[in-house]
């Protein structure tokens, strides 16, 4: 395990513990938003933690006043969860304060890996273009792979469990990337966990 994965999991960890006790027993999902401080600069990109509840759910199905849509898109998708991520925000977030240390420890990793690349000077050289969306893919991957690695270990680990007294889904998401949600559940839940979204998931697919 490197540095940087090892830092996920122990801040993972804490953002778990950091969820309001009065709201366990209604969080039926925690979201795992990834974004950058560029929306579309993959090199320095951040993982916020955050959770849905039933009780929201219902608010929002309250202010629809019950007329059309689907019930199942308020409880799976993000455009409708609170997307509260006080909780914890890891990598290089919005501000220098979130998390420093995994922001430089995912920046030396990358940097060890070859990922890590300048700025690009000619937007109009199409071997450079091809060189940079190369780099952006195995960015994209490195990341995603550590945030399902954390997700896995919150479930494997027992501390999703702990803290909510059941296993719920964690849900990465980015929302550049809609073809991936359902990739990214299935990586990082055991499969029981995500029965019920991926059944509304894939009624939207036909």
């Amino acid at each position: 395990m490197t540095a940087f994965q090892e830092h996920m999991r122990r801040a993972g960890e804490r953002a778990l513990e950091a969820l309001p006790v009065p709201l366990r027993d209604e969080i039926y999902v925690i979201s795992f938003r990834i974004w950058r401080h560029d929306s579309l600069d993959w090199r320095h990109p951040y993982l916020a933690i955050g959770y849905n509840t039933e009780s929201e759910v219902r608010r929002v199905l309250a202010a629809r006043g019950g007329t059309g849509g689907d019930p199942g898109e308020v409880r799976w998708s993000y455009a409708y969860w609170p997307l509260d991520e006080t909780t914890g925000i890891l990598g290089h977030g919005p501000e220098p304060a979130d998390d420093p240390v995994g922001a430089a420890l995912h920046l030396a990793e990358i940097k060890e890996l070859g990922l890590w690349y300048e700025d690009f000077d000619d937007p109009d050289n199409d071997e450079e273009d091809e060189e940079q969306d190369a780099r952006d893919d195995l960015l994209i991957a490195h990341f995603d792979d550590a945030c399902v690695g954390l997700a896995r270990h919150l479930h494997t680990s027992g501390k999703l469990t702990e803290v909510l007294g059941r296993p719920v889904p964690v849900l990465p998401f980015d929302m550049y990337r809609a073809e991936d949600l359902d990739r990214l559940a299935e990586a990082a839940n055991p499969p029981e966990v995500i029965v019920d979204y991926l059944a509304w998931a894939r009624a939207q697919e036909g």
